[in-house]
């Protein structure tokens, strides 16, 4: 056999005793929690490694990654035995303890380069120092001397850091959820959403681009990663919407804005999903049902961009034919083990049961009908891939927890939320606006679990503080983490896209920003009205929100696209920013007690829009009737402009 088949055949047997323990662990409580851990991280270095030894190009390569994966067994294992030993000794360890303890740091560090890149092992690098060294520094950011044993210890060895609540919500909730997402590959998803996204575009102008969000948002919901997605989906949207028309960086803007907002989609959304049930103490179906609104409308927003770009630009697509035949077939096979998900959940069974069952299910279902019956290696193969992901997610939150046990040891938290309430001088909209570049900057090349993580710890302590409710609070720093994604210079879904479409990153990564306007409006009207995430505070104002936020989108779509079902005039367009105005900041001011002029903002943003629409229903109907949907059939838009 050759090196590339071993290889090949490790990481199959490999990922599949990873979910099988997963699978049993779930029914069985056989060991404790901080050996869970270590069998668990045992796992997800041994996948990363084999996975870099069969990327190596050269001996050399191979022989580094196979001694870094001794060495991986070899601390985990000294993990395992020692346990009772390191409980008694957190805080002094011996240095042999020590020495083990700098081992797992720096073999994680690798894995985690292996999995996401260099800027993640970085940042935690300059955490890691500011433990270290931070007594040197003076001002409000100086802490006090800590010894290397000390630091050692609460980073890894002591149980804690690398050990601890992040690598416990890789285990018990994120890995079996990621094999599930994985699994519904064997159905045949792909073609299912594809199908999806087809009927979507004979609804919505701009067929391809539509069937892109569409089959993307779907995607989303069971894969909860941004450039994971554009590769699912890309693979085959971007080509679609280029042979259509689309310029190569609008089809892969359109791809990246649509994959980023998987996140978004319940029930599956990412690490950074659980992360927050865990920061707040609540259940995953808790956040689960907060995300339903602001994802509709992070969606909502994509649909209606796509709409636009077609419109300004003449963009005529022939309507493709449904295949509802198969869509009848396969979207029991979809739906029934993600209705079993969501339904465990809200039952509050474990997310780890949940997905046991969920997985067990969509296996079963695969078997019924003929054209998704997988065979035993396709079945094994598929379940091993998603135990990669799972590992992937797995190292980046065991750095995520090192970074976070130096926040908490050193006070660092606690100090950079006093200087935000500092800088922004009691004002809770300076303070959004902090936390908001804090979340995006550090979301620019780190996955968005390790972004939100940190500014979870950070900043949104000190919005709550600030009057700011805590679910709201936490999904404000959650989404920016995740529209980070699509955020130049840095936009990592866009570079994807980009990658896959030919194209010019930075016109893709703008399109993309473009699209994503509402990804980057969502999280202020969540603050101002928590009827966003299903706590509202006044009914009559949540359900004149309800009416309020969609209108004010579109209309700010429309202002930026400068058409809405025909081309702006300058008037028109001077009516759509008012009307989003208007609208847009009555959610804002209706948070304000004795406040006489948020219904007056409502009543006069509602009357804007509908002579708007009035305007625009007359002009298309005219535009129709001469055969042409812009002014005087000229061309115009992104599309056009890039194709003069």
């Amino acid at each position: 056999m050759t090196r590339t088949k071993i290889l090949d055949l490790a990481l199959l047997i490999v990922g599949l005793a990873a979910v099988g323990y997963h699978m049993f662990s779930t029914q069985y409580l056989f060991v404790g929690s901080y050996e869970h851990q270590t069998i668990h991280l045992a796992f997800v270095l041994t996948l990363i490694f084999l996975g870099a030894m069969r990327a190596a190009k050269s001996g050399f390569g191979v022989a580094f990654y196979a001694a870094l994966l001794v060495l991986g067994l070899f601390v985990t294992g000294y993990v395992l035995v020692n346990m009772y030993h390191l409980e008694m000794v957190v805080g002094f360890p011996e240095t042999r303890d020590v020495i083990v303890g700098i081992l797992i740091i720096l073999v994680v560090m690798e894995g985690t380069r292996q999995a996401w890149g260099v800027m993640l092992p970085i940042v935690a690098a300059i955490f890691v120092a500011y433990f270290l060294f931070g007594h040197h520094l003076s001002g409000p950011l100086w802490h006090r001397e800590f010894s290397l044993n000390y630091v050692i210890s609460y980073l890894s060895i002591g149980l804690s850091g690398i050990f601890g609540s992040f690598l416990g919500i890789s285990v018990n909730f994120v890995f079996l959820f990621v094999v599930f997402g994985a699994l519904l590959e064997i159905i045949k998803v792909n073609d299912l959403f594809y199908e999806l996204g087809k009927a979507a575009g004979r609804v919505f102008k701009g067929g391809p681009g539509q069937t892109a969000v569409i089959s993307s948002a779907m995607v989303g919901t069971v894969t909860g990663a941004a450039v994971a997605n554009v590769a699912i989906t890309g693979a085959f949207t971007i080509p679609y919407m280029k042979r259509s028309g689309y310029p190569a960086h609008v089809a892969g803007a359109i791809e990246a804005t649509a994959s980023t907002g998987g996140q978004l989609m319940p029930p599956i959304m990412g690490a950074a999903a659980f992360l927050m049930a865990s920061f707040m103490g609540v259940p995953y179906a808790a956040v689960m049902l907060a995300a339903i609104i602001p994802a509709i409308l992070y969606f909502w927003g994509c649909i209606l961009s796509v709409q636009l770009i077609a419109v300004h630009a003449n963009l005529v697509t022939p309507p493709e034919a449904v295949d509802k035949a198969m869509i009848l077939r396969r979207l029991p096979l979809f739906l029934i083990p993600l209705i079993l998900l969501v339904t465990m959940l809200l039952m509050h069974y474990s997310p780890g049961m949940a997905a046991f069952w969920a997985i067990i299910v969509a296996i079963a279902l695969s078997c019924v009908t003929r054209d998704t019956r997988p065979t035993l290696m396709g079945l094994a193969q598929c379940l091993a891939r998603g135990a990669m992901v799972g590992a992937q997610i797995g190292v980046a939150l065991a750095v995520v927890g090192l970074m976070a046990q130096t926040l908490i040891t050193t006070g660092l938290g606690t100090k950079i939320a006093g200087l935000v309430e500092l800088w922004s001088g009691g004002s809770l909209l300076v303070a959004l606006i902090i936390t908001m570049l804090v979340s995006i900057v550090l979301g620019l090349g780190i996955p968005t679990s390790a972004a939100y993580a940190l500014v979870a710890i950070v900043v949104v302590p000190g919005l709550i503080k600030m009057g700011v409710a805590p679910m709201s609070a936490h999904f404000f720093a959650f989404y920016f983490a995740v529209v980070s994604a699509v955020t130049p210079p840095v936009a990592l879904a866009a570079l994807a896209g980009a990658g896959i479409a030919g194209a010019n990153y930075m016109k893709t990564s703008l399109m993309a920003f473009k699209i994503a306007i509402a990804g980057f409006i969502i999280p202020f009207l969540v603050v101002y009205n928590p009827v966003m995430v299903l706590q509202p505070e006044d009914w009559i104002s949540a359900v004149c929100a309800l009416v309020a936020i969609p209108l004010g989108m579109t209309a700010l779509a429309a202002t930026l696209f400068n058409c809405g079902l025909v081309r702006f005039r300058f008037q028109d367009r001077m009516l759509a920013a008012a009307s989003a105005a208007l609208m847009l900041g009555y959610v804002m001011f209706s948070q304000y007690d004795d406040n006489y002029i948020e219904y007056p903002l409502l009543v006069a943003g509602l009357l804007t829009f509908f002579v708007l629409l009035k305007s625009q229903i007359r002009r298309k109907k005219e535009f129709d009737r001469v055969g042409t949907s812009v002014p005087g059939g000229a061309r115009s838009g992104p599309i056009a402009e890039a194709r003069s």
